[in-house]
């Protein structure tokens, strides 16, 4: 039965004798989680308690579906002194949280970046509370912070220090505030050593105490064989000839990272680009499920379903993707089928990963939908090596396809989505923005425009809103639609080395490169047509939203300067891709194209310029190693140690604009302007 409180709104003082704008009172059993709550929000005006000019009173409410809540106007709200109260009812902590999160948000508050809210200058009641009661339409609902790559969250969740602890606190925060209930991230194989353990195991136990504490389940990803493991993850099995029985190996490291360390979930994977024998797989899978029971019998196992087109075996006499040997696995892991990049589970695939869509994962994932069978969606929210955030270009286009994907799922007739687990890999560059909305559709799903005009709030406007969600059906048009994705990617020299195999070995989508187009027989007509005059036309329709948003009378904020720039950027990557063929076309037609890359040189300039400002702006500003007393270090921009592969951030290659510099060198070279060799882009 629904308790009624009387909410008894005051000018009294609270906390340490500072009265607060914003107060919030819970009952005592959730008094620790709000403590942490109203901590981590990092907003002076918001204190625990009664009083200010705003009250959310937190109301246990057993009649409130798990995790859900109402939002309501207290009957006794307007005092003589115009001051407001809310009543946020539900059932459980996390219910409790998002409600008091939407309160928040009702008084025009943003949770847009872990280390960045958005905070009203003077918050304002929008008229958005009513008896509406709010639940999760997926179950579960979070993140795979792709802590491989040296990310923000590579950092908060993998390097011991207190520092770390609290960033990773505040992630746990940022995704409980958008409406999340999960989240999981992958080890690092320094952890084998064990004076690394040693500190790293503490470091985690507190992880998961502390998301448990707050409603959070937590996931470990973890890989099974080492000759498929391209980075520098933690995996099962290492002996490249298989001459070590499999289940020792697995049984002597499945501790590390299992003995007095909760996790909720212990989710597999298989590296990519490389196969085992079907056989082998589906034993050693099972052998893994077996041993998970014995040192983690509280967890369940997940598998991930990865793609690769041309990676197809024969299996009980059918033919299928490699990672679909997962099917004749031990029936109680739960796959996580898997997409990438922008790409969706209905829309043309561009030719990723060899793939001309993802129909066939779209089938396994309503395979198991329709039989009433355990089955996540591990989609990506940003892909990072050189396609996207590392170019850098802004791309709400991911805002679309993952509201494609759920909204067309929903449409199936198999019920609603169980588990829907974002693939998160860094938010700078308006890359929180996908998040963000990703997150918010897995709670209740909404078209794009809704999702993106809820992230931007009252500072950016519907306008601006409006304006991004142009943006992001221009870029589905122009990158999904007209294949144009492998141009406003880049490549790096692994990227181009693994075209040179038989068959190639193709992650992001292949573009025709440079030297192809001034090559004997080649049809310049037509990919002049097929390609460069599209890419103008791309550009073209950029910069009429660029002109609209200039147009625009946006407060000047971190928030406006990025959206400014990642549309500027846009624009310029266009641009100067555009220029850039179109020296090598005029090459191959006899000209010399020398104006033609003029013309790439100067928008590599103002690129850099718009970097510049990115990059000296950013939500996250952290130094690493501490601040020296001369120069930069920056942990996202600069060149860093970490466990991981990649000796820097992930903007590291943005920050320099490598994958730019890599291209004009290849066409300075067909134009005989250098002899320099072009940068690699990778190490």
């Amino acid at each position: 039965m629904r308790v009624v409180l009387a909410v008894l709104v005051s000018l009294a003082a609270c906390g340490d004798n500072v009265r607060g704008n914003i107060s919030i009172a819970s009952p005592g059993a959730w008094s620790t989680v709000f403590d942490d709550f109203v901590a981590l929000t990092e907003y002076p005006g918001l204190v625990r308690g009664t009083g200010g000019d705003f009250h959310i009173e937190i109301v246990e409410d057993a009649a409130i579906p798990l995790e859900g809540y109402r939002l309501e106007v207290a009957a006794t709200a307007h005092g003589a002194d115009g001051a407001i109260a809310y009543i946020v009812s539900a059932s459980d902590v996390l219910g409790a949280q998002y409600g008091a999160s939407a309160a928040l948000e009702n008084l025009g508050f943003r949770f847009r970046h872990p280390f960045d809210i958005y905070a009203p200058r003077e918050p304002k009641d929008q008229g958005r509370a009513s008896d509406v009661v709010h639940r999760p339409e997926i179950r579960v609902r979070g993140f795979q912070l792709h802590t491989l790559h040296p990310i923000e969250a590579y950092f908060a969740f993998w390097e011991p220090s207190p520092g770390n602890t609290y960033d990773a606190h505040r992630i746990i925060d940022w995704l409980i505030k958008n409406r999340g209930n999960y989240v999981q991230w992958l080890p690092l194989d320094n952890i084998m050593e064990p004076t690394e353990h040693e500190k790293w195991k503490p470091f985690t136990q507190e992880l998961i105490t502390y998301a448990h504490a707050r409603g959070i389940r937590v996931g470990l990803n973890i890989q099974l064989f080492g000759n498929s493991n391209l980075q520098h993850a933690f995996d099962l099995y290492d002996d490249p000839d298989f001459m070590e029985p499999i289940a020792e190996s697995i049984d002597k490291r499945l501790p590390l990272i299992a003995q007095d360390l909760p996790f909720d979930v212990y989710d597999l994977s298989f590296g990519e680009f490389f196969n085992t024998a079907p056989q082998t797989f589906i034993d050693s899978t099972n052998e893994v499920a077996r041993l998970l029971r014995v040192h983690a019998p509280q967890a369940e196992m997940h598998a991930l379903v990865h793609v690769g087109a041309t990676q197809r075996v024969t299996y009980m006499n059918r033919d299928l993707l490699y990672y679909f040997l997962l099917q004749y696995a031990d029936p109680l892991i739960v796959p996580d089928i898997h997409t990438v990049m922008y790409y969706n589970l209905y829309d043309d695939a561009g030719g990723a990963y060899h793939h001309d869509d993802f129909g066939e994962h779209r089938q396994y994932l309503l395979d198991r939908m329709c039989a009433d069978l355990p089955v996540a969606y591990q989609p990506e929210t940003a892909y990072w090596v050189a396609f996207d955030n590392s170019i850098p270009t802004f791309l709400p286009l991911y805002v679309y396809s993952r509201w494609r994907d759920l909204d067309g799922l929903s449409k199936e007739g198999c019920g609603p989505l169980d588990n829907h687990m974002l693939f998160s890999t860094g938010w700078e560059w308006g890359y929180w923005l996908n998040d963000y909305t990703a997150l918010r559709a897995s709670y209740e799903l909404a078209p794009p425009g809704e999702l993106i005009a809820d992230a931007y709030g009252t500072d950016l406007g519907a306008n601006a809103a409006a304006l991004v969600t142009t943006l992001a059906a221009e870029q589905k048009r122009a990158l999904i639609d007209q294949r144009l994705a492998g141009y406003l990617a880049s490549r790096d020299v692994i990227i181009d080395a693994g075209d040179k195999f038989d068959p190639p070995i193709i992650s992001q989508p292949r573009r025709v490169f440079f030297d192809e187009v001034v090559a004997p027989n080649f049809d310049v007509d037509g990919f002049e047509a097929d390609v460069v005059a599209p890419l103008k036309l791309h550009a073209d329709n950029v910069a009429e939203i660029e002109d609209d948003l200039d147009a625009l009378s946006l407060a000047d904020s971190r928030w406006s300067r990025e959206l400014r720039d990642g549309v500027e950027i846009d624009r310029l990557r266009t641009l100067f891709i555009h220029a850039a063929y179109s020296a090598v076309v005029a090459k191959a037609r006899g000209a010399s194209g020398q104006a033609e890359y003029d013309r790439a040189s100067e928008l590599y300039d103002r690129a850099k310029q718009v970097v510049a400002s990115r990059h000296g702006d950013l939500h996250d500003n952290h130094y690493n190693p501490p601040k020296p007393p001369n120069g930069r270090k920056l942990r996202l921009l600069d060149r860093t140690e970490n466990w991981g592969q990649y000796q820097y951030g992930y903007l590291y290659m943005a920050d320099t604009l490598c994958f730019w510099e890599r291209e004009l060198v290849q066409v300075g070279a067909i134009l005989g302007n250098t002899t320099m060799t072009p940068p690699g882009c990778l190490f």
